[in-house]
């Protein structure tokens, strides 16, 4: 890089050395001798001076091209040449300013998110308010209404999470878990969804313990549980439990839907619904999404098999308890 910088200079010395040559070549009063010398003479300065400007140049050269971030200038020499010296300035400059930015945005989005979340819990008593209301009703209006109630409920909920997520690790308490406890707490939610579309739970665990979160535990369950009645009707939904090389496997299958192969690998993108249902208005593209981000906290490991028109399979792969050396068992 240095070079290349300097091919102008280099072109200037060798545009002057053959000048000098061609001089004493034209001109026979002045002898070969001397020409030499004076061009040895102008070679040896040359590679002095090449030799000391790249030497004083190299140190800040290697730094800028090193540089990963603009906070990395705050470590770096000032330069040892006036050029150097004003690229350094305008770089800290530059720093300076996208902190300022990035600081005033930070501010902004914990504001936008306190508000928010002030919003949800605003909204929290009324919705449970509806709730009781609801639940004196009888007949088909209950469980129409109940079901709407459970989708502005679970989206409120996903709201909460995702600003929970970034600070998932300070809010994780490990325990032994009843697995068929959560199942039955995600099922009872979804009653009159599950009595009107006529669902049900074929429920096998030939295992029911497990170490991990509670509550974000619960969190993925009703995720998954509750895609499974959104995209069923008139079947049973099939949940197995086994070990298998010492973890715990937990599977949920439903006969509904299923999802197209092409999309299952972005199944867990932030915001994605679908490629062929686009009049689907029921999903928020944000559950999913949810879901593999918490079970990568939990260090459980999410996969999803399906066939399109007839079923689809989440399995949930649970580590061993003395494998969570990342997460503070409590």
């Amino acid at each position: 890089m240095y070079f290349k910088e300097n091919i102008p200079i280099l072109l200037l010395f060798a545009a002057f050395n053959i000048v000098i040559l061609l001089i004493g070549f034209l001109d026979s009063s002045i002898p070969n001798v001397a020409v030499t010398y004076i061009f040895l003479f102008n070679l040896l300065i040359f590679v002095v001076y090449m030799i000391w400007d790249y030497m004083r140049k190299r140190s800040f050269n290697n730094e800028l091209l090193k540089l990963g971030s603009l906070n990395d200038i705050a470590v770096m020499s000032k330069g040892n040449t006036p050029a150097q010296r004003h690229i350094y300035v305008k770089l800290d400059e530059l720093r300076v300013e996208h902190q300022h930015t990035v600081d005033k945005e930070s501010r902004k989005t914990r504001e936008n998110l306190d508000e928010l979340t002030r919003f949800i819990h605003d909204m929290k008593m009324p919705v449970t308010t509806m709730k009781l209301m609801i639940d004196d009703l009888d007949g088909s209006d209950r469980q129409k209404l109940s079901g709407e109630w459970t989708r502005l409920n679970g989206m409120l909920n996903e709201i909460l999470y995702l600003k929970r997520l970034p600070n998932i690790k300070n809010d994780l308490y490990i325990e032994d878990i009843d697995i068929e406890k959560i199942l039955n707490t995600s099922i009872k939610k979804l009653r009159d969804i599950c009595m009107e579309k006529n669902i049900g739970f074929d429920i096998h665990l030939h295992e029911k313990n497990v170490h991990t979160d509670r509550k974000w535990l619960q969190f993925v369950m009703d995720q998954i549980i509750t895609n499974s009645v959104k995209y069923s009707a008139d079947n049973d939904i099939v949940i197995k439990s086994k070990v298998t090389a010492g973890r715990m496997k937990l599977s949920v299958t439903d006969y509904g839907r299923g999802i197209k192969e092409k999309d299952i690998q972005r199944i867990f993108e932030a915001g994605f619904t679908s490629t062929s249902d686009h009049d689907d208005d029921q999903s928020t593209g944000m559950g999913m999404y949810l879901t593999k981000a918490v079970c990568d906290a939990l260090v459980v490991n999410i996969d999803v098999t399906s066939v399109y028109g007839d079923y689809t399979t989440v399995t949930l792969t649970f580590s061993k308890a003395n494998e969570f050396s990342k997460i503070t068992m409590k």
